[in-house]
């Protein structure tokens, strides 16, 4: 069996309203978080959400997690630069556990796409900026060690994109 799934993604979330330098970082980018969690029912699925006590995405300067999580989530922005938005990331494990609580407490799956329904806003658009998929084959017959050398002895080949 092959079963493709999401690695991992990431989110940029931009303010629709219209608002100063100052009101940035002052009340905007908490407000889009704030949003953002409360429509994603992060905030019911988890506890501890504060300060980020993970390292922070390239180029941002203050940020949020679930503290002590044994996964990487964060949400951050720049203080100076809104056009850099509200940044979302979702490593493959902390995905997998947000579908696994949500399934648990609402009694019904969610995909990529139903989180999408779910989290859209009037006070916010939102981009996917990064998502990585992957394949885990079950029961494929694949000797991981064979096929480790048979690509290190150029055997096999690996391609990314177009070919």
């Amino acid at each position: 069996m092959i079963k493709p799934d999401i690695d991992q993604f990431t989110l940029v979330l931009q303010s629709i309203d219209v608002f100063s330098f100052d009101e940035w970082r002052e009340w905007v980018a908490n407000n889009l978080i704030n949003s953002f969690l409360i429509k994603s029912k992060m905030l019911t699925l988890f506890d501890n959400f504060g300060k980020s006590d993970v390292k922070l995405p390239e180029g941002y300067t203050e940020g949020y997690s679930f503290i002590n999580a044994p996964f990487y989530f964060c949400i951050a922005y720049h203080e100076a630069f809104s056009k850099m938005g509200v940044i979302v990331k979702f490593s493959a494990y902390a995905w997998h556990e947000y579908r696994k609580r949500y399934e648990e407490y609402y009694n019904e799956p969610i995909h990529l796409h139903t989180f999408f329904k779910l989290i859209d806003s009037n006070e916010y658009t939102f981009r996917l900026s990064r998502i990585d998929v992957c394949c885990d084959f079950f029961n494929e017959g694949i000797n991981i060690a064979k096929l480790k050398r048979s690509i290190e002895d150029g055997r096999t080949e690996l391609r990314y994109g177009k070919y």
